[in-house]
């Protein structure tokens, strides 16, 4: 099996995330030029959900987030 920390970017900035706040706009999932963001989607809950392997750093979705889901690391 192989881990997926094994493909992440090192240099890149990526933000932290919390689904706590989630509603699932998807303002973050249509904002992200790599579609590191997916959709995740039950019959009671659903939310977004970063793929870090595909993050750049660019943090759009820290911008786009209306609920303050995704910060910047320090």
């Amino acid at each position: 099996m192989v881990h997926i920390t094994l493909f992440m970017k090192k240099d890149v900035k990526q933000p932290e995330f919390s689904s706590r706040n989630c509603t699932g706009c998807w303002r973050c999932v249509d904002t992200c030029p790599e579609k590191a963001i997916i959709r995740v989607g039950f019959l009671w809950h659903r939310h977004a959900k970063p793929l870090y392997y595909r993050c750049i750093g660019c943090n759009r979705c820290v911008a786009a987030c209306p609920h303050g889901c995704f910060r910047e690391k320090d």
